[in-house]
């Protein structure tokens, strides 16, 4: 069996083929000129070629990868192609690209070694620029075909790498399009280099050299005038005249190809080429033309010949578009510019041997193991049932491995009918598409599915339960999604392969009901048994689930520390920097979530712009709020209000596209929670007023981790503080205290707005009692962002707990109360400890001036930086400079805190 087939058979594993940079030709022009211009620039640490097919974009980056080599770069080459629109298929291709030099490296520094320089032990990581940079050496590495990428979120992951390329790497990108990565910022700052196609045409020079290096043909300089004019220097319109000028006609219609336009000139060409072949050949190279590669077996297969390997590599020889794909000359490719011309000529011949090549081609590739090649050359002869049979094994380890994209290219391109036929295929179709959120194409599938449920046709109908109960949780009707798997036996099982994918799903959405039942013991047990599940079926995508419930319920019971812990392992094991996929989405937006309350902004705000497309696609409700609540409080302590609010008009977006009422719900809530902290009890009022209540409430018992985070419950005892209505507000904090003792997470946050609703009685004593219950659970974990979050009255408290702490001295502390996580939250507040001894002044350090007061009310209006400078007539440094002694002043951090303070100050009403 061939290595293909192995790497068919294992999605994890790459392609070799891709991996592999065109070979050199001994004939090839060296494009010196534009060899010189990408080494005179050597800050451009991104270069794209960018032209047209046949202007030798893969040509001029072998060179350029030749040279690289010759100066002691370590090189690696990827090509590109439709498939790795997926993701997750992408990444494999990155982690292999970058294994092929680390594995350079390492031959280097064992070379090194025996020469007598030590070597050092270079850690071994996953994260891509990392890598890199860790290697220590120059490193190139080149993509070719570029063009064929569309995904957004592919393109987020190469606009993130491109613009972080180290120091001691280069990039080099081939495309027929100039991609959409952010160049043009890069290009003003010398940090990319973009030769367009009037760069990649050859100069008359060029031209000259280019005829002169054949010995055999003849070319004077009135037709190579011509050529040049009608070519305008374009590559493969010049090797077409080089392989066709041997025939007179040729020669004699120079002349005469003023008119044609450059496609037209190439199918002339191309044409010429094909009929000074002899017959035989010319049959080869209409009927291979079909085929994405080329292999003597293959080609043989779909010809009936059995000499296909010596006429392929005569091909390759004599320069007609076709070039290896292999060190062993095994696997050959037509260039795209002549196989699309030669197979538009076999369809027009003969749309039967068309169809009979596809269908030669599907029965050899089947008999390799080679999926996906099968599976398209299936449906392009419509052996649709063929197609759908493959789909059937093929998809096990598709989906297990989180290839959601390739999937749904498949399923758009086979009638519904075929899969109808296949329960097990619906079902294996159906997991994609529910993670994916394709609601439209997900109906007549889940319909289906209905009907497998209970019947006596399909044995295995506990699968499409556990499809079905999934489905439910995606549309967010949770007790319909619990009530259907409860009828699933998931314990005493012994799955294998896709089965144990399905009920490893199947267990986390048990243990997440456990956990939003604060039965914390046997969620813990379901998701173990679902990680167990998860491991037999080498199931990545599920994993990501796994280990964000586990985390959040970790938050849940205070224990923040051991969840950071869980979070940070899990994602140095799944190579997540690279895989930006679909199973990085849950686990990253859970860990967003623990990284915020523990007050690490700096990486909230990384992980959440790198991951931002994958948690917005792909995400169940609950992860994908908590991610954007973390990312718009950020936003506001860090004084960007406008920017909080654009996040949360995001997530009301995403709320509406999905009919996700409960996002929207919590969304509004959020908004309810700023407003009352920056305007007020008018505009809290006002926006609690717009929020529809649930049609059928959940179960009071059940907390979902979202509404843990930010919710109803939290917003009607915090209206309750704010119109001093002490006595509802104490009736729903007694309630809720009462229902969910055991989640320490949710108590801290409940004592606190206790302590608020002291305040507001005048009942200081009771506040601080309040408090520190909330600080005593709080502290051994290490929260940080859930007490800063309640606004300025928590802040000045903690103030005074801590001149407490000051006042006892070497004594004691009182009430128990842990000083270095106090003086960690009043850090964290952005109160400087260290300027003064007493740090519940009631004053400003130093008075604001009339400037400075009238930047604080725009801040309260929320107008940004640029805003404020158009409105003062200065310039936004000028503006900064205020903000900054604002800040000094008030002993704050962020707008949200100089706000805050302001109000309690009275300076501002």
């Amino acid at each position: 069996m061939s290595s293909e087939r192995t790497s068919q058979r294992s999605p994890q594993e790459a392609y070799g083929h891709k991996l592999f940079a065109p070979t050199m030709r001994s004939e090839a022009i060296v494009r010196a000129s534009i060899i010189q211009r990408i080494f005179e620039n050597e800050s451009a640490r991104v270069v794209v070629l960018q032209g047209p097919a046949g202007h030798g974009k893969s040509t001029t980056m072998q060179q350029i990868k030749s040279l690289c080599e010759e100066r002691g770069y370590l090189t690696g080459w990827l090509t590109l192609d439709e498939a790795d629109n997926d993701q997750r298929r992408l990444a494999i291709h990155l982690q292999a690209l970058l294994n092929s030099i680390t594995a350079a490296f390492k031959k280097m520094a064992s070379e090194d070694a025996e020469s007598g320089t030590p070597e050092k032990r270079r850690e071994k990581t996953d994260w891509m620029i990392d890598q890199l940079i860790k290697i220590g050496r120059p490193v190139a590495l080149f993509f070719d075909d570029f063009q064929v990428l569309n995904n957004k979120s592919v393109m987020t992951c190469f606009r993130d790498l491109v613009e972080r390329v180290p120091a001691n790497a280069r990039f080099f990108i081939g495309s027929r399009s100039v991609p959409d990565l952010g160049l043009a910022r890069l290009v003003v700052n010398q940090k990319a280099l973009i030769l367009r196609a009037d760069d990649l045409r050859f100069s008359p020079s060029e031209v000259e050299e280019f005829f002169a290096s054949s010995d055999d043909l003849l070319v004077n300089e009135t037709e190579r005038s011509a050529i040049y004019r009608r070519t305008e220097g374009w590559p493969a319109a010049l090797q077409l005249f080089k392989l066709t000028l041997n025939n007179p006609a040729v020669r004699k219609s120079l002349g005469d190809l003023g008119n044609y336009r450059p496609r037209e000139l190439a199918e002339y060409l191309a044409d010429n080429v094909l009929t000074l072949q002899k017959p035989k050949v010319q049959e080869f190279l209409l009927r291979t033309s079909l085929l994405q590669r080329l292999s003597g077996p293959l080609c043989d297969a779909v010809t009936g010949w059995n000499n296909s390997r010596e006429i392929l590599l005569e091909l390759e020889r004599s320069g007609l578009f076709l070039r290896s794909l292999d060190s062993d000359l095994h696997w050959f490719k037509y260039h795209a510019l002549f196989s699309s011309f030669l197979a538009e000529q076999l369809r027009s011949q003969s749309s039967d041997i068309a169809r009979e090549v596809h269908e030669r081609a599907a029965d050899w590739h089947l008999s390799q193991g080679m999926y996906e090649e099968t599976v398209h050359h299936a449906i392009a002869a419509k052996k649709f049932s063929m197609a759908a049979d493959v789909m059937n094994i093929w998809m096990t380890q598709l989906v297990v491995s989180a290839q959601l994209i390739t999937v749904e290219r498949w399923y758009d391109r086979l009638p519904f009918e075929e899969i109808a036929k296949r329960p097990d295929l619906a079902i294996k179709f159906a997991w994609p598409l529910i993670f994916l959120r394709r609601t439209q194409k997900l109906k007549p599938l889940l319909e289906l599915l209905e009907t497998f449920k209970g019947s006596g046709d399909y044995a295995n109908t506990k699968d499409s339960a556990v499809a079905l109960a999934m489905a439910a949780i995606c549309a967010d009707d949770l007790p319909k999604s619990f009530e259907i798997i409860s009828s699933v036996e998931l314990e005493g099982r012994d799955p294998q392969g896709f089965s144990a994918f399905e009920l490893s799903a199947g267990a986390n959405l048990v243990g997440y009901h456990y956990f939003a039942s604060s039965n914390f013991e046997s969620a813990r047990k379901y998701l173990a048994l679902a990680r167990a599940y998860g491991e037999r079926g080498d199931a990545a995508f599920s994993s990501g689930y796994t280990v964000g419930v586990r985390g959040v319920s970790l938050m849940a019971q205070g224990q923040l520390r051991e969840a950071l812990d869980c979070f940070r392992q899990a994602f140095a094991e799944q190579r997540m920097h690279i895989d930006k996929s679909f199973a990085s989405a849950a686990l990253v937006s859970c860990y967003v979530w623990a990284l915020y309350e523990a007050g690490e902004l700096d990486q909230v705000e990384s992980l959440f712009v790198q991951y931002h497309d994958v948690i917005t696609s792909t995400v169940l409700l609950d992860f994908l709020a908590v991610a954007y609540m973390a990312m718009a409080r950020t936003h506001d302590a860090r004084g960007r209000p406008n920017k909080a609010l654009e996040i949360l008009d995001e997530a009301e977006h995403i709320a509406y596209a999905n009919g996700w009422q409960r996002l929207l719900r919590i969304v509004n809530w959020e908004r309810v929670r700023r407003g009352l902290l920056l305007s007020g009890i008018e505009k809290g009022r006002a926006i609690a007023a717009t929020i529809t209540p649930p049609a059928s409430p959940l179960s009071e018992d059940r907390i979902f981790f979202a509404d843990e985070f930010e919710g109803e419950a939290f917003g009607r005892i915090r209206l309750a503080i704010h119109e001093t209505d002490a006595s509802v507000a104490t009736a729903l904090l007694t309630d809720d205290m009462a229902k969910h003792r055991h989640r320490s997470y949710r108590l801290i946050k409940l004592y606190l707005l206790d302590a608020q609703l002291q305040v507001k009685r005048g009942a200081s004593n009771a506040a601080h009692r309040s408090l520190r219950k909330a600080l005593q659970l709080g502290a051994p974990g290490g929260f940080v962002r859930c007490y800063l979050d309640e606004g300025n009255t928590i802040l000045h408290l903690l103030k005074e707990e801590y001149q407490a702490v000051l006042d006892a001295g070497s004594q004691d502390v009182p009430f128990g109360t842990d000083r270095e996580h106090l003086e960690k939250l009043l850090h964290a507040s952005g109160t400087d400890l260290t300027r003064t001894s007493n740090p519940l002044s009631p004053e400003p350090l130093e008075p604001l001036t009339d400037r400075e007061k009238e930047i604080l009310i725009f801040l309260a209006n929320g107008v940004s930086n640029k805003e404020m400078a158009g409105r003062i007539f200065v310039s936004e440094n000028t503006v900064k400079f205020h903000l900054k002694n604002i800040y000094s002043k008030l002993s704050v951090g962020s707008r949200l805190q100089a706000i805050t303070a302001a109000r309690q100050l009275g300076l501002l009403h």
